[in-house]
């Protein structure tokens, strides 16, 4: 269950927001649009000279052929499609941002209606914590989450109080300050998880994984 430390989307997210092409990038539908017709034209340029050179068996000449012929009627299809393309890969860091909206709204609307076990959520809740956003406070009580997947995440003073989470993976996870008062932890990893200043009061930790975790000033007063 254990799992080696990556860098996350929202650590990428951070490191190209320091550039200002990356801004310009994320900010600029316009700008994404001129870039991918710039890489489409170099694509097509490029497949025209093998073309090209290809036909004259790579004699000395084929690479001085005008650029400016791939610009024609029966390219524009292509260059159309190769457009698209690039667009829909350049417009990837927006698609994410709507997924975790979703998955947030997913969330949120499970609370609300009482839903005690749901998968959409487990599943939402695991691509929100592998995106690399942090949990931070949220109430998850009383819920079924077992086998939720989330390790080197971050969930400090987030509510498990009364959870199912039997066999969840919470290796090298910050659970600072986190509440599991009367949680089901049966088979849980928590190697190398921070506890400090959790609450485990009663918590079933029957056949859990604490190795190596940081239990400073954590309460463990568990059941019989």
């Amino acid at each position: 269950m254990t799992t080696s430390k990556r860098i996350t989307w929202y650590e990428r997210q951070k490191l190209r927001k320091s550039s200002p092409f990356f801004r310009l990038l994320e900010r600029s539908f316009g700008f994404r649009v001129l870039l991918a017709s710039a890489i489409a034209f170099l694509l097509l340029a490029g497949v025209n000279r093998f073309e090209n050179c290809y036909s004259r068996k790579y004699s000395s000449n084929c690479l001085s052929t005008n650029f400016w012929k791939i610009i024609s009627i029966s390219n524009v299809e292509s260059f159309s499609i190769v457009t698209a393309a690039l667009v829909y890969l350049l417009e990837s860091g927006k698609r994410k941002q709507q997924e975790h909206q979703e998955a947030l709204e997913l969330i949120m609307e499970a609370k609300e209606m009482g839903i005690v076990l749901g998968l959409a959520r487990i599943k939402a809740l695991e691509t929100l914590s592998q995106d690399g956003l942090w949990q931070d406070g949220w109430d998850l009580g009383g819920i079924n989450l077992e086998q939720l997947d989330v390790p080197h995440s971050r969930w400090r003073g987030a509510n498990f109080s009364r959870t199912v989470l039997r066999r969840a993976n919470f290796y090298h996870t910050d659970l600072t300050g986190a509440n599991f008062t009367d949680a089901d932890l049966t088979g849980a990893n928590l190697g190398f998880a921070d506890l400090t200043d959790a609450d485990l009061t009663g918590a079933n930790l029957t056949d859990a994984n604490l190795a190596g975790a940081n239990l400073t000033r954590t309460k463990l007063d568990l059941k019989p």
